[in-house]
């Protein structure tokens, strides 16, 4: 088709047309794979608005559709296309009364919490909502608690407007998830956490956790090592969503050395030391040439981050990975649906929360009211089913039992006036095969395993325990109890 614009008449006019195609033709089944969302008409994004306020899924809503379409082949659009229809209402609904309904709730609670309750929200030049942050009174007083360890992750969306919703999460005496507090942020980028954490700080008192456990975020890590620097805080990075990445970037050596994987492993998860680790990860560079392994070289770069040998220098109750992440997002979707706006959604987290502190105080009653069952009757499970709560009673029995596998020697020679060193070892493996752990015991009952599983848990392990039971100790040492009822 030929146009002109006859400019003395102000008028356009068609000159010719060629009704021959210069495309090959798409057949009619083929017709509903065209990008033409903008052809959806106004009574079908109604329609669509209809039903994702009533909570229906996008693939529900295409069947719907094509029932009254007579097939998905007549629509002229995708599920893509519906998601981006609802993302743009989404956004809209945002920018208008939900957000004020959301903010009169959290004044609500704040009034009915005498104060005590927290929040704040952050605007943009426009004056639109660019995310909010809110703490209970429970949540301030768990971290006050159990702040030694927090994890952050963004991966929740469960409500109206997709946004990444971070509950800021850790661990009580009872092992339990428990909420630090919760933010809805509009994107991830640097200075959406930053603010998070910023405003976070402010609801605990600026007293930031000892340790800090991520996935490997470029921006949320960024946003940490600004607002919670090291040493005060160490930044740990989730070793699963490391590990999770061995496959693939490692697929070359794990198919051409079928003894990599085996050393690798071992360089990983079983050096105890910082010395031992950097030897075997160059005997691992030399013997196998990865001097220029370009990913190898970028996680050994950060190995104080998630190799075992340096992160279990320092508490982190336990926790290597954000894996409690996945409990914690099921746990949500209890309460809250995509479909809900921001009032419901702050209200069901409340809930959430409620739920969550009624288990806790379920655990403190069995604590309290509950006989221990014990398995070996010594005097130290007798001590440990009086200190410890029911959880972390069973996590002693664990290593209780482990112990009496190992045989304890003393080495001669090897200490000072102030210590005692011992070596620990498993007797039912064969002699060649056995690791030995160092057993180091200080004046005043101060105790230390080479294994470091008390500094990183909270829990003594199997070979303190031996220790303990071969010098006929009845009671733990003060030093060494950690998750006590106290």
């Amino acid at each position: 088709m030929c146009v002109v614009h006859k400019v003395k008449m102000d008028k356009w006019q068609i000159s010719s047309v060629n009704l021959e195609h210069s495309h090959k033709l798409v057949s009619p089944e083929k017709v509903q794979f065209f990008q033409r969302s903008l052809n959806i008409d106004p009574m079908t994004r109604s329609l669509i608005e209809l039903f994702d306020k009533s909570g229906i899924e996008t693939s529900k809503v295409m069947k719907f559709l094509s029932e009254t379409k007579g097939g998905v082949e007549n629509f002229g659009f995708s599920n893509q296309d519906v998601r981006n229809v609802i993302r743009d209402i989404r956004r809209r609904v945002f920018d208008s009364g939900d957000a004020e309904c959301g903010l009169l709730l959290l004044r609500e609670l704040q009034e009915n919490n005498f104060g005590n309750f927290f929040y704040r929200v952050d605007v943009d030049d426009k004056n639109r909502v660019r995310g909010f942050v809110w703490v209970n009174p429970r949540s301030m007083n768990a971290y006050k608690n159990f702040g030694d360890v927090g994890t952050f992750d963004s991966t929740y969306r469960t409500n109206r407007y997709c946004m990444p919703f971070i509950p800021i999460t850790g661990v009580n005496h009872h092992y339990q998830n428990i909420l630090f507090g919760f933010s809805l942020v509009r994107d991830e980028t640097e200075a959406s956490y930053k603010w998070v954490l910023r405003t976070w700080l402010e609801a605990v008192d600026n007293k930031p956790p000892r340790t800090i456990i991520i996935n490997q975020d470029i921006a949320l890590g960024n946003a940490i090592a600004e607002v919670m620097p090291m040493p005060q805080t160490k930044h740990t990075y989730c070793t699963w969503h490391i590990s999770s990445k061995f496959p693939e970037k490692l697929s070359y050596l794990y198919t051409n050395y079928p003894d990599f994987k085996t050393e690798f492993n071992a360089c990983v998860y079983k050096s105890l030391t910082p010395t031992e680790f950097e030897g075997r990860w160059e005997q691992l560079v030399e013997k196998y040439d990865l001097e220029d392994h370009a990913w190898l070289n970028d996680m050994y770069a950060i190995r104080t981050q998630w190799i075992g040998a340096y992160t279990k220098q320092h508490f982190s109750a336990g926790m290597t990975t954000t894996s409690r992440r996945e409990s914690i997002n099921s746990f949500f979707d209890e309460y809250v649906q995509s479909s809900v706006g921001l009032k419901e959604f702050i209200e069901n987290s409340q809930k959430a929360l409620e739920t969550q502190y009624l288990k806790e105080v379920k655990a403190d009653y069995d604590t309290e009211q509950l006989e221990r069952r014990l398995v070996l009757h010594s005097s130290l499970e007798m001590h440990a089913s009086v200190i410890y709560t029911k959880e972390m009673f069973k996590r002693f029995q664990n290593e209780l039992m482990k112990s009496t596998c190992y045989i304890l020697n003393s080495v001669k020679n090897n200490g000072t006036y102030m210590s005692k060193l011992y070596f620990v070892e498993k007797a039912t493996l064969p002699e060649n095969c056995r690791r030995k752990y160092r057993v180091t015991v200080f004046m005043y009952e101060k105790i230390e395993c080479s294994c470091k599983k008390f500094e990183y848990s909270g829990m003594i392990c199997k070979h303190i325990i031996s220790y303990l039971d071969k010098k006929q100790k009845i009671k733990i040492p003060e030093s060494l109890i950690m998750g006590s009822r106290q």
